[in-house]
């Protein structure tokens, strides 16, 4: 910070003493320095988690800020002890998420630490664990299954789910707890989809989506049902070589059948996309390949006079996929005989970081002669800006140049080892992999920043976005934006979010109390380039922009056709008579509903508003973005934005959609009239009346989709209920007569003015039951025997009928009841 200013007159040491005419303004600056610990926002924290739950449903999130220099270091948080088994936390945002669901008592009480990496503090949180208040509601499935292909790029329903209990046009709001950035569901519908991005098998392949549903009044009392979502493999992986790269070396003398090396691939899909085979490119010259294992053998013997020969092998690795995939890889296999030097390995690899001092030995090579002499060491390719040196007698390499990873992150020397005394010689590839150290600091893209900005914005309004790049790798190159704080408490009125530069107003302005902020902001991975940004801050009866409403809304119907207009956001009319340019744009939000995915755009001159994208009210109901309007000044813009809502009507665009195309269902006949068979359910994603969905066996003109009729072509054996869907039997069945039943259920939203259909198909087969006696096919038989006839002969055959269709209750036996003497 800056201690306010002291005014000094400075005499000098004649006679007499004379003092500067003007004071001189003395500005003392003290740098900050990590002092103090942060502060959580709470010293204890309380929740409620509801039964059942999942893994990644969101318990609570703690905030902690440090005091030293406005937020300037990165906090982290972390849980200290027992509750690790059942949760965790994020450790940059501090969201405490369900780890394991399976939990042993009801009530967890832990310390969550953060930390600004000297000092850290603790905070209690207990987690009350309970079961959901029985709410009425009830899922028609407790857990659900589902299948989708992984890298399905497209926006899928993976399945709906639904509960009933609710009262007849009383909405239930559904929400997905644990989305995970992969799925999202429908409130009004509950129906779940992927959001577009694709999944990968290979990272995750099972999803367990935990769904609650509830009323809007009451959001202790609800309903939950899990949803597992299973990823199906495709072959999308490759089988991809381990070990690279790869060397080999081969006797001149050895005999066909000799095991030289063994490569191996690896895939990662599942089942055969993820068996591999091995193949050779020539599968008739000295060398044979093993299938299954991966084993290179010798398949025809050498010339006996053949040396220092170097064979390029190339193998291929191919999965059993449909279709297949493969890759390939090429490696030298090098004919010795007893006279080349042997290194002690096939290849030789080392890390080194790109600020390693000039002549440090970084690696020793190690060649030895069969013939006990010595051996020369020499570099032959791969360093055409001679970074490396090699002792031509030791062997070690060293680093005689500066290394940098931003211009070669790797290096492939070839070492050439050679026999003193017979020239005899042998090489071998040496990787070098340089490691990237934070040496470069952030760069801004303008050595200083100017805006205008009104006393009248209103807090959280954009002033501008800094913007910096680092030319480091990966987290080296992550920049994090500051504001230095300066004795105009800058950092009070101003608040930049830290990662992407945006400087947004944090109170209002007075341009009576300070006209001219001056600030620095500091962007940093490691480094710290401190930059000046200059905000000036003008009086409203400036030449600011100014709108005519502080808001303006529009409601459009989500069939709008895309390129239609909206409508203008417009200025006072001293603003739009001021001969100075304005430019309108809007700004774009994080969410949808802050119009990320610019559904709506603006005319820059006009500021009228255009639709540029179709809208989906099932999805996004309403829309609250802000349209900024710039008035350039010379060397300075002055900005200012308003809000604007967009409410999305609805229209009845959808028709009901069946859970199944075709049910069928099977009943045995008999049963009494009013019995339940089957339940239909159709699901319409529209809002209110066009969502609402009735069910009729009569088609659409006939009875206007009011249901619950009896239609005369069916028999008159079934009804269903309008509301629910439920089929139930109008009088008993025969399967004597109607083996099968087909029918078609139809259901109608009540959409205004015309309503939508849709309609499945209905199998209710009816099996046969004993229920007709046997009867003679006369009244009285009559037979003869004569006195002569031995035991067994024929006296009479009676002929009877059972109306029974199953061959079990057709079958007859006969018994004499009397009267045989």
């Amino acid at each position: 910070m800056q201690s306010p200013c002291q005014i000094m007159l400075v005499p000098n040491s004649g006679h007499p003493q004379l003092s500067a005419e003007h004071p001189a303004e003395v500005t003392i600056g003290v740098q900050d320095v990590n002092d103090c610990p942060p502060k959580f926002s709470q010293a204890s924290y309380e929740a409620v988690l509801l039964l059942p739950t999942y893994e990644g449903v969101e318990a609570l999130q703690v905030f902690a800020t440090d005091p030293d220099g406005n937020d300037q270091s990165e906090l982290t948080y972390s849980l200290t002890d027992g509750s690790i088994e059942h949760f965790s936390i994020e450790p940059s945002t501090g969201l405490l998420t369900v780890r394991n669901s399976t939990f042993s008592k009801e009530r967890f009480r832990f310390n969550v630490r953060v930390s600004d990496g000297r000092f850290s503090i603790t905070a209690l949180v207990t987690v009350l664990v309970h079961e959901a208040l029985d709410s009425g509601l009830a899922f028609t499935h407790n857990t659900y299954n589902a299948n989708i292909e992984e890298n399905n790029g497209n926006i899928t329903t993976v399945a709906v789910v639904t509960a009933l209990g609710n009262k007849l046009n009383e909405p239930l709001r559904y929400t997905l707890l644990n989305a995970g950035g992969k799925f999202r569901i429908r409130p009004t519908s509950g129906a779940i989809e992927t959001v577009g991005v694709p999944l990968d098998r290979e990272e995750e392949e099972e999803y367990g989506l935990l769904v609650q549903a509830g009323r809007e009044e009451n959001r202790l009392r609800v309903a939950r049902a899990l949803v597992r979502v299973q990823v199906s493999d495709v072959n999308d992986n490759s089988p991809v070589f381990v070990g690279l790269p790869y060397y080999a070396a081969v006797q001149v003398e050895a005999e066909p059948g000799t095991a030289i090396f063994r490569v191996t691939a690896v895939d990662r899909d599942k089942g055969q996309n993820g068996e591999v085979n091995y193949f050779l490119q020539d599968e008739l010259g000295h060398f044979e390949m093993d299938r299954l294992s991966g084993e290179l053998r010798l398949r025809r013997a050498f010339e006996a006079d053949l040396s220092s020969v170097e064979y390029q092998v190339l193998v291929f690795a191919c999965d059993m996929g449909t279709p297949p995939l493969s890759s390939s890889v090429t490696f030298p296999v090098t004919v010795v005989n007893r006279a080349m030097p042997v290194f002690d390995r096939p290849f030789y690899s080392v890390k080194v970081s790109e600020d390693v001092p000039i002549w440090t030995p970084i690696l020793g090579i190690n060649a030895s002669s069969p013939e006990g002499q010595s051996v020369l060491y020499t570099i032959t390719h791969g360093d055409p800006g001679t970074l490396f040196s090699i002792g031509f007698d030791t062997g070690v390499i060293s680093v005689i140049a500066a290394l940098d990873y931003e211009t070669s992150p790797s290096h492939r020397l070839i070492v050439r080892a050679t026999d003193c005394l017979t020239g005899a010689r042998a090489e071998v590839d040496v990787e070098v992999t340089v490691l990237d150290v934070n040496d470069n600091p952030p760069v801004f893209k303008q050595p200083s920043y100017k805006t205008v900005i009104s006393e009248s914005a209103m807090i959280g309004t954009a002033a501008l976005q800094v913007l910096a790049t680092d030319s480091d790798s990966e987290k080296n190159a992550a920049v994090r934006y500051q504001i230095i704080p300066d004795r105009t408490n800058s950092t009070d009125h101003f608040h930049i979010d830290s990662s992407s530069g945006l400087i947004l107003t944090a109170r209002s302005l007075d341009h009576e109390t300070i006209q001219r902020y001056v600030f620095l902001v500091k962007a940093a991975d490691k480094g710290f380039p401190p930059l000046s940004i200059y905000i000036h801050v003008l009086s409203a009866n400036a030449h600011i922009p100014s709108f005519s409403q502080p808001q303006f809304s529009f409601t459009v119907p989500e069939d709008m056709p895309i390129g239609s207009l909206l409508g203008a956001v417009h200025l006072h009319t001293s603003t739009s008579h001021s001969s100075l340019p304005v430019s309108f744009s809007a700004v774009i939000g994080q969410t949808p509903e802050s119009n990320s995915d610019g559904v709506f755009v603006v005319d820059k001159e006009t500021g009228m508003i255009k639709l540029d994208k179709a809208l989906d009210r099932e999805w996004t109901p309403a829309y609250h973005f802000k349209v900024m309007a710039m008035l350039q000044q010379g060397r300075l813009d002055a900005v200012s934005a308003v809000d604007v809502e967009v409410k999305v009507k609805d229209v009845n665009d959808n028709k009901p959609a069946f859970e199944s195309d075709n049910y069928e269902a099977s009943v045995t006949e008999g049963l009494s009239p009013g019995t339940r068979i089957l339940q239909v359910l159709a699901l319409d994603p529209d809002w209110a009346a066009n969502g609402q969905v009735t069910y009729s066996l009569a088609p659409p003109g006939l009875l206007g989709g009011s249901g619950g009729e009896n239609i005369e072509e069916h028999g008159a054996y079934f009804t269903i209920d309008s509301s629910s869907g439920w089929i139930s039997t109008l009088k008993g069945l025969d399967h004597e007569q109607s083996p099968a039943h087909s029918l078609t259920v139809w259901a109608f939203d009540l959409g205004d003015p015309a309503s939508q259909s849709s309609s499945t198909t209905i199998t209710i087969a009816v099996s046969d039951s004993n229920d007709n006696i046997p009867q003679f096919l006369q009244p009285r038989y009559y037979g003869s025997v004569r006195e002569s006839d031995a035991p067994g002969e024929v006296v009479a055959v009676l002929n009877t009928r059972d109306n029974d269709s199953s061959p079990g209750n057709r079958q007859v036996t006969y018994h004499i009841t009397g009267n045989n003497f």
